[in-house]
């Protein structure tokens, strides 16, 4: 394996190291740039990718009633639910209706720091609530009492159902609506040679779909050889996932998102790094 700078050369700290970004093609550019910055060679092999919901009918109505002032909190967990519901508002018409709404009362909450940007910056809706921990749960400790409130709740078909079960908990009314489907990727780099080769410093994971799907894209041989190589998770969520399939990681971030995910990365050259 390539040979990994030292910690004293602060600006070069991952020179040499290959690194898979496992994330879907359209969110990889951010994550190669950090990369490539401390001198890595980021290697992009996406395991997902994003497809509208089978049956687009009930996004389109619950946006209707998000228009119609039906709803208290509009809730997102994602970037790419932020990006749907924007593009379904703008094709619906509907655009500046809901912006009317926050206005007059509509509430956003978005899980971590780079969906609540998106939110700012493509709906132009700033949220009202970003919870320190950038996980679903800790979303609904930040809403507290939601006693007779209505929640939209948009997000992807596999997202897990404790946000929603926690609001109903907390005396909200939901209405939980797929924005988009996660599925497998195609694309990207020929990578059960390199891990074969040895060739793999890391491999990045950032959701527990892009573990579970990168096992269902590699194949049995490929994954044997995957275990060689540091295996970073972006949180203890993907942690689980990742363990749960086969791939143990070797550092998981102390903070929820891709700046975590790079400090793992530095982390983990600081406990040793490559063998070399």
């Amino acid at each position: 394996m390539p040979a990994v700078a030292t910690l004293s050369d602060p600006a070069r700290r991952l020179q040499g190291c290959r690194i898979v970004i496992t994330r879907s093609e359209d969110r990889a550019d951010s994550l190669i740039e950090r990369l490539r910055s401390l001198g890595a060679e980021p290697l992009v092999y996406p395991t997902i990718a994003f497809a509208p919901p089978e049956d687009e009918a009930p996004l389109d109505a619950a946006l209707q009633r998000l228009s119609a002032g039906t709803y208290d909190w509009l809730l997102l967990t994602s970037v790419t639910g932020a990006q749907v519901v924007r593009d379904k508002l703008a094709t619906l018409d509907l655009f500046e209706h809901v912006r009317t709404r926050q206005a007059a009362g509509l509430k956003v909450a978005a899980v971590g720091p780079s969906t609540a940007a998106a939110c700012a910056d493509l709906l132009g809706m700033p949220p009202a609530v970003v919870p320190e921990k950038f996980v679903a749960e800790a979303l609904a400790e930040a809403l507290g009492d939601l006693q007779g409130q209505q929640v939209l709740l948009a997000n992807a078909d596999i997202s897990r159902p404790k946000l929603q079960a926690m609001l109903e908990v907390a005396g909200a009314r939901v209405d939980r609506v797929v924005a988009y489907r996660t599925v497998p990727a195609t694309g990207g780099i020929d990578l059960p040679p390199l891990l074969a080769a040895g060739e793999i410093d890391a491999i990045t994971f950032t959701s527990g779909s892009t573990a579970r799907y990168f096992v269902q894209r590699i194949g049995p041989t490929a994954l044997a050889n995957a275990r060689r190589a540091a295996i970073i998770c972006i949180g203890p969520i993907t942690a689980e996932v990742a363990t749960a399939v086969g791939l143990p990681p070797t550092v998981v971030a102390a903070t929820f998102n891709e700046t975590g995910l790079v400090d793992a990365l530095l982390e983990w050259v600081k406990q040793g790094g490559t063998d070399e």
